[in-house]
């Protein structure tokens, strides 16, 4: 009886994760059809960049000329059609065919709303078997908004969250690349004599495998923490294993490291190619040209904006927080919202505040009793690396406390509750986490589309 009682909670818990899911993708599309052109972060020399890319393939030198690159340049003096990141490139065809048809509407948004979709089909596919997977983009509202305008940062949290779902899932094709079953049917986990380094099957999904994690040493520095979380995890796994089996699993490594890297060689050899060893001379001079006066370098030191480049005016990491007394509520803000402008709406920030600690501290009290004490440490100080960073991205760029900043915290503590197998079993757990969940969309839904959606604009709109 307890047995039918606790498949029925389960299958709760699966069903109204599905809601919330289709629900948050519901909202992300209102914003992203009816919120007008601007309202979102770097929204005008992003969308410049994507137009810029639609007939071009490869990176373009920074100081070219003559072909409207100009116009993709922000004021803080960089265009970001030539940072590392293929995502320009790529998905500005995918708006290129979207604009054919769209007239007014932002075609331009249209591959990261396409991004999420790919993500809520995943996740609802495996949400049965993995119940964690919403620990990793179920409760937070920051992580739905990134795919509401045209910004990178869905690419990389896209890729980190399958890097990580992959990671946690012992069937997945990283597993199943990794583990290759010979053909007396016994895997390389469970046979004492050496398995075979590759078949054309382990190539492949090497080469796959290679792909995704080159792109994400492409994208967004604050994603490594990702990737760091999984190259410790990889290696213990390797160390781990039979000896037999090492060499094999040794190789595999190497080759989806191999091409992983040779996707970053290839980018920096462009730029190599380009630049010389002069890069930051490049960056300088187009700084010079198109940065604001505020933060030009040229600009008299007191007269630029004191929280940009605090590090290279001589000021103390301190002195940030002078400026800034507020940058931890700032970041915590962005990070369970879509905005770090909000005055009110403190009884949201508390209890989904209060939610996450009790989420976090309940993983780790059971990791901690289930002998898992060395991975529960290593992500939470992973994840107190990521707010450190964050920091340090304020102190030597600028001072944004921005929460997508702090995503990688989701995808850790997202590996972490796979790893909490049997807490997944408890009720309470389970209502928690929907909790979470669904506040999170109500905020998102009741509260913040009145932030970004303009009637007056959506009348407009829909008249035409």
């Amino acid at each position: 009886m307890d047995l039918k009682k606790e498949g029925r909670a389960s299958k709760t818990y699966v069903y109204i994760s599905c809601l919330v899911m289709i629900g948050a993708f519901v909202v992300v599309c209102m914003i992203s059809f009816f919120s007008e052109f601007g309202k979102h972060p770097d929204e005008f020399d992003v969308r410049a960049c994507m137009d810029w890319c639609m007939s071009r393939w490869i990176w373009p030198d920074m100081r070219q000329m003559g072909l409207g690159l100009g116009d993709t340049y922000s004021g803080y003096g960089y265009t970001k059609v030539c940072n590392y990141t293929p995502y320009f490139l790529i998905f500005s065809k995918i708006s290129y065919v979207f604009k054919q048809f769209m007239e007014n509407l932002p075609y331009y948004r249209m591959p990261n709303l396409l991004l999420m979709a790919f993500l809520i089909v995943y996740i609802i596919r495996k949400i049965r078997d993995n119940n964690w997977l919403m620990l990793g983009f179920g409760i937070c509202v920051q992580a739905w908004y990134i795919f509401a305008y045209v910004t990178a940062d869905a690419e990389d949290f896209l890729l980190a969250f399958i890097s990580i779902a992959m990671l946690a899932d012992k069937d997945s094709f990283l597993w199943r690349t990794l583990c290759v079953v010979e053909p007396n049917g016994r895997t390389d986990a469970e046979d004492k004599h050496p398995v075979r380094i590759f078949d054309r099957r382990v190539v492949f999904g090497c080469i796959i495998l290679g792909i995704m994690y080159g792109l994400m040493l492409l994208g967004k520095p604050y994603y490594f923490a990702t990737l760091f979380l999984t190259f410790i995890i990889l290696l213990f796994h390797l160390i781990k294993s039979e000896v037999n089996n090492q060499k094999a699993l040794l190789g595999r490594y190497i080759l989806i490291a191999g091409v992983a890297f040779s996707i970053l060689a290839g980018r920096a050899l462009l730029d190599l190619h380009y630049y010389g060893f002069d890069k930051a001379q490049a960056e300088a001079q187009m700084s010079e040209k198109y940065s604001d006066y505020d933060k030009n370098p040229t600009t008299p030191i007191e007269e630029q904006t004191p929280t940009y480049h605090m590090a290279s005016k001589g000021y103390a990491l301190s002195d940030l927080f002078d400026y800034e007394p507020n940058w931890f509520a700032l970041s915590y803000k962005s990070f369970v919202a879509a905005s770090i402008y909000y005055d009110g709406h403190m009884l949201f920030f508390t209890v989904i505040g209060l939610l996450y600690i009790a989420i976090y501290v309940w993983l780790g009290i059971y990791l901690c009793r289930h002998g898992d004490v060395p991975v529960f440490v290593f992500c939470t100080v992973l994840n107190i690396g990521s707010v450190v960073a964050s920091i340090f991205n304020s102190y030597l760029i600028d001072c944004q406390p921005q929460g997508r900043y702090l995503l990688p915290i989701l995808l850790a503590t997202c590996y972490l509750g796979s790893r909490a197998t049997e807490l997944w079993e408890r009720k309470a757990f389970r209502i928690v986490v929907l909790a979470a969940s669904c506040i999170s969309l109500l905020f998102f839904g009741l509260v913040e589309t009145r932030t970004f959606i303009d009637l007056g604009y959506v009348r407009n709109l829909l008249s035409v």
